[in-house]
């Protein structure tokens, strides 16, 4: 009994150590299950991470690739223009033309076999400018040419400090265009003895012809120069010259000029306001005329820098006023002055250009007849010429300019002289002025013998008769 007993309770421990095995094989199980899941999402969630991380790179380096090419290309887009150019500049060619006496424009384009349709393309470029128009021996034209022997751009060297330029555009027009080198104005003194004539002794003094003009032309009121002038008579300049590196170019300006004449004095001053006086004040000049003609007609066409032209259609400055007038209405000087151009343009058509003293210079164009020659002096008023419709134009008209130290402005309102005598306000520091100028005439430091003068800048002949009555 006791033996059975224990029997069964063997079995009975036998089998809860089965169970008990049983548990803990389905526990091991289910804890290999759980680790497996884990290792399965890590290394999924490794692999994701991996993914996107390869996939980012390869983004940022077909980017960078990107950037690369893109910057290679500009490169070689960069290059590629400025080998263009630069082989451009060096397939241009440069002819270089001298002028010669007898030369005009339409002869020199001939000589050098450029067609003739060019060079009225190129004046019509010039028409506001005029600057082709006065061609001197020793003038220096370039001529620049490309690959097919066409005429790609024109210069002209009007004097050291300027050079205008006509290039061609891409719709084969010309356009105007100038080179201006610094320059600076420095003050002399030329003195001089009247030994003969005054117009030889004071250009043996340094002074240029147009120089000895104006001073004839300011105090020819006043003194007669072969009458009242005697050997041994004193003379005195004080001039302005304009110079690069300290040589003269050519362009002078008057500031004062006194003359000793049977002992009494001749002097003529430049004022502020453009205009010469005397030692006390009274003009030498008279005022210039705001209207070039005797009668008032109709404005047809304002001064207008930028203007619609109504023949060609584009833009270009319109340096002068235009008058709605009669063919054959006389046409006035508007200043005393002398006569420094009679020419017949293709586009501008016969016109005169007239330098009167002081500052101021001054065009009439689209001309029928001209009254004048060049070289002559005109007094204010004088009639000139004829008004016509010569050049380009879209029916009779005068075409008047007003120029200020060789820059056009209206001539309707400019700031030009009028008064007789220098205001009461101004005597007093005018008469200082005065006398500053006869202290330097005498400064025998300031003293000038000689100037060098450019070819190209040489003043013109003066009429052999104007000389002798000076």
């Amino acid at each position: 009994m006791k033996i059975k007993g224990w029997r069964m309770v063997l079995d009975h421990v036998a089998r809860s150590q089965q169970t008990l095995a049983l548990i803990q094989i389905i526990f091991g199980l289910i804890a290999l299950a759980g680790l497996y899941w884990f290792s399965g999402a890590s290394s999924q969630a490794g692999t994701s991470q991996s993914g996107q991380s390869s996939i980012s790179q390869v983004s940022i380096s077909q980017q960078r690739s990107q950037e690369q090419m893109d910057g290679a290309e500009q490169a070689h887009q960069a290059r590629s223009h400025a080998s263009e150019e630069a082989s451009k500049e060096e397939k241009l060619r440069d002819l270089q033309y001298m002028v010669e006496p007898g030369d005009t424009l339409e002869a020199i384009f001939r000589k050098s076999q450029f067609p003739i349709t060019e060079l009225y393309e190129i004046l019509e470029a010039d028409e506001p400018y005029l600057a082709l128009d006065v061609l001197r021996p020793g003038d220096r034209l370039s001529f620049r040419i490309d690959p097919s022997n066409k005429l790609y751009a024109l210069s002209l060297v009007v004097d050291p400090s300027k050079t205008v330029s006509y290039l061609r555009g891409e719709d084969g027009r010309y356009v105007y265009d100038e080179t201006l080198t610094p320059t600076a104005w420095i003050t002399e003194v030329v003195r001089g003895e009247v030994s003969g004539s005054f117009f030889v002794s004071a250009s043996n003094s340094g002074l240029s012809e147009n120089m000895v003009m104006t001073i004839h032309q300011l105090l020819k009121n006043t003194l007669n120069f072969r009458r009242d002038l005697r050997a041994g008579d004193q003379f005195q300049v004080v001039i302005e010259r304009e110079v690069i590196d300290g040589i003269a170019i050519g362009h002078d300006r008057l500031l004062a000029a006194r003359i000793n004449a049977r002992r009494k004095e001749f002097g003529a001053y430049l004022h502020g306001d453009g205009s010469y006086y005397d030692a006390d004040g009274s003009s030498l000049i008279p005022a210039l005329l705001r209207y070039p003609t005797q009668k008032r007609f109709r404005i047809s066409s304002p001064f207008n820098p930028r203007r619609l032209h109504p023949v060609t259609g584009r833009y270009a400055p319109h340096n002068g006023v235009d008058f709605a007038m009669p063919v054959g209405s006389p046409v006035i000087s508007t200043g005393n002055g002398r006569v420094t151009r009679v020419a017949n343009h293709r586009y501008a058509g016969k016109y005169i250009a007239i330098d009167e003293f002081g500052p101021y210079s001054a065009r009439y164009l689209r001309l029928s007849k001209i009254l004048v020659t060049k070289g002559q002096l005109v007094e204010r008023g004088q009639v000139i010429a004829l008004s016509g419709n010569t050049g380009r134009s879209t029916g009779p008209h005068l075409h008047y300019e007003l120029h200020i130290k060789g820059k056009p402005v209206n001539p309707m309102t400019a700031d030009i002289p009028v008064l007789q005598s220098i205001p009461a306000a101004d005597i007093a520091s005018f008469r200082m002025h005065v006398q500053s100028m006869q202290t330097l005439m005498l400064d025998e430091s300031q003293i000038a013998k000689r100037f060098e003068h450019p070819a190209s800048g040489s003043p013109q002949a003066t009429d052999p008769a104007q000389k002798e009555n000076l």
